[in-house]
């Protein structure tokens, strides 16, 4: 449910389950968290609940931090991704400054918090209370922790006893804020669990089982959309001659920080896979052949200046193996495929055009890219 809509009395709203998804996106690995449906919002709803039932109160809500604004410079913010009580659809989804107020106090320290009187509490900020027109009396919050990391806090507002909130209801407090951490931790085991099986065991690159689901998607968007698509295959020039000289665990090794480079050097929003072997692919939604072409430039320029295998490790000696090349092929699924025949062949079609390319930046005389031809 958006933020300022209007709600059924009593009702327990949390934020759509896409939006809640980023909330879950606390390793890079966790980029395409997303697309993944983690019906996190029906837990926090139903131990948002629970926690009242345990400890009646008139409102309620779930805070959690954004982990990706975590590096910014200043406190970051929390966000009211679940809430109850009068106005809670005016905040659902509000952001507040992370070292503000009593939330902010129980976040940036980690302890709990019991207030018997929130007009008289210096840490009491009225900023939420104005938006949602409700009227904050006493207030019981605890942190929610994952691991070693503070990650939220639950609150709950204005005990339906009449009094102040007790120990015992904080003892409960916490328990729920520990529902809370499982429902978050147990969301992003679904996650890695769900990414393991999508990537390479050697590269850690998707593989291309996810490779080929992936490019029939963006196929079909850039198909319904107009918008720019293009491939670019690489293939390591003279990879044999690793593994002939060093052994097959310097040749594992170095497609492994192959992999490892090629995540560093694809800007946010490409998909980079192992093809097989040493090959390697990359979907560039929204780009047209020349801007692949570049960033292939700019990976073939940083392959030449890498050192691989500069230290030893269980695997092996440190070789500094230097002056590995590859070749490059492009294509653009607007610009070089014809128009016309199914959906799987177009998707082969593509796929050859831009395999085509490498090979002939092979037959060129290696580590060069080479844009295909139209067919």
């Amino acid at each position: 449910m958006g933020q300022g809509m209007e709600e059924p009395r009593g009702a327990i709203l949390t934020l759509a389950p896409d939006e809640i998804q980023r909330f879950l996106m606390r390793t890079r690995r966790e980029r395409d968290a997303e697309h993944w449906e983690i019906r996190l919002d029906a837990q926090l709803r139903d131990i948002l609940a629970r926690a009242n039932d345990f400890v009646p109160s008139e409102a309620g809500s779930i805070l959690l931090d954004d982990p990706r604004t975590k590096l910014a410079a200043g406190p970051g913010r929390l966000t009211f991704i679940a809430c109850f009580g009068d106005g809670a659809g005016k905040i659902l989804g509000t952001r507040i400054p992370a070292d503000r107020g009593i939330a902010g106090r129980v976040y940036q320290l980690g302890l709990p918090y019991i207030s018997d009187a929130a007009d008289t509490d210096p840490f009491f900020a009225s900023e939420v209370d104005s938006m949602s027109g409700f009227k904050t009396g006493t207030i019981l919050a605890v942190p929610v922790i994952i691991g070693e990391s503070i990650c939220g806090v639950l609150e709950l507002l204005n005990c339906k006893s009449g009094g102040p909130y007790v120990p015992r209801d904080l003892e409960l407090l916490q328990i729920f804020a520990g529902y809370i951490s499982s429902s978050v931790q147990n969301a992003l085991d679904a996650i890695r669990a769900r990414e393991l099986a999508r990537r390479d065991d050697l590269t850690g690159l998707f593989n291309d089982r996810f490779f080929h689901g992936r490019l029939r998607e963006e196929i079909g968007r850039a198909e319904h959309d107009g918008t720019d698509l293009a491939l670019l295959f690489l293939d390591l020039d003279n990879f044999k001659s690793i593994n002939d000289s060093h052994g097959h665990l310097a040749g594992s090794r170095t497609l492994r920080e192959m992999g490892q480079m090629l995540a560093e050097q694809t800007p946010p929003g490409t998909i980079a896979a192992r093809y097989g072997g040493d090959e390697f692919v990359i979907i560039l939604p929204g780009a047209d052949a020349v801007r692949a072409a570049q960033l292939g430039d700019v990976i073939r320029n940083r392959l030449q200046e890498r050192v691989f295998i500069a230290s030893s490790g269980p695997d092996g000696p440190a070789l500094n193996l230097v002056g590995i090349t590859a070749s490059f092929g492009v294509a653009s699924y607007h610009e070089q495929l014809a128009v016309g025949g199914t959906m799987e062949q177009r998707q082969n079609r593509f796929i050859r055009l831009a395999d085509g390319a490498m090979y002939i930046a092979k037959a060129e005389g290696k580590n060069r890219v080479r844009i295909a031809d139209a067919e």
